[in-house]
This record gives structure tokens, sequence and C-alpha cells, in this order.
């Protein structure tokens, strides 16, 4: 039970880096994670009703039309949040590298006398390598899902 409070703490904390500081940005990802969704959906019940009347799209011209535009929205909105979702997950890992500098400032020497200079600098890359994906790939999905 402590872990799951520690890891919801980190969330909390990872989406108050988010939420506080693009907060616009965000919002129109999410939008447009949930539109990708919903055309996903549509567009898959769409598909349905083409192959259940196997007839119909040969006889009209609305439906390859209508097909295409669904594809359309359901293709500019992915790329809408994927290009926004780079700023936001850049812009958040800066401010939590500008964060870590300034706490790493603060350390005593004791500090980087008992850690080696591999595990602090690794911090600074793994770490904060492992949160981009999470912002830039994971939350997107999470909404998605």
């Amino acid at each position: 039970m402590n872990r799951f409070k520690d890891t919801l703490g980190t969330v909390k904390r990872l989406m108050s880096y988010i939420i506080m500081r693009h907060k616009f940005i965000f919002t129109v990802v999410v939008v447009c994670v949930l539109l990708n969704s919903f055309v996903t959906v549509a567009s898959s019940v769409y598909m349905q009703i083409l192959i259940d009347d196997y007839i119909t799209p040969l006889i009209t011209e609305e439906a390859p039309v209508l097909t295409g535009m669904i594809y359309a929205v359901g293709v500019l909105s992915a790329l809408i949040y994927n290009k926004m979702m780079v700023k936001v997950s850049q812009g958040t890992l800066k401010d939590i590298r500008d964060d870590m500098f300034s706490h790493m400032q603060k350390l005593p020497v004791r500090y980087f006398d008992t850690h080696t200079h591999g595990d602090i600098m690794s911090h600074y890359t793994n770490d904060t390598d492992t949160l981009r994906q999470f912002i830039s790939q994971g939350l997107p999905q999470f909404i998605s899902s």
C-alpha cells in the first residue's frame, strides 16, 4: 500500500508540472486524443455498415468520400496531439531538469562524495527520458484508453 501511495504522489507531482505549466496545450492534446479515439470507433462502425451492406458502396459515390473524411479527421487530430505532446513533454522535462539542478546546487558536498557521478548523471538522463516516454506516449494512450 505504501508503494501505491508513493506512485500516486509521483503521478500527482508530474501532473502538476504538466497541467500548471502547459494547461492550454495539454487541454488541446486531451481533446485531440479523445477526438481521435472517437473517430477510430466511428470509422470502425462505419466500416461495419459498409461491409454488412456490401452493395451500397458500389452504388453510391458518397460512401468513399465520407470514409475519407472520417479518416482525415482522425489523421489530423493524431498529428495535432502528437506535435503538441512533444512541446508539453520537452517543456515539462526542461522544468524538471531545472528544478533538479537547483536542488543539486543546494546539496551538501558530502552527498557528492557518497554518490557516484554516474548515478547522478543517470537521474538527469535515463530517469528524465523515462518520464519523457511516459508523457509523450503513455499519457495519450491512457487518455485514449
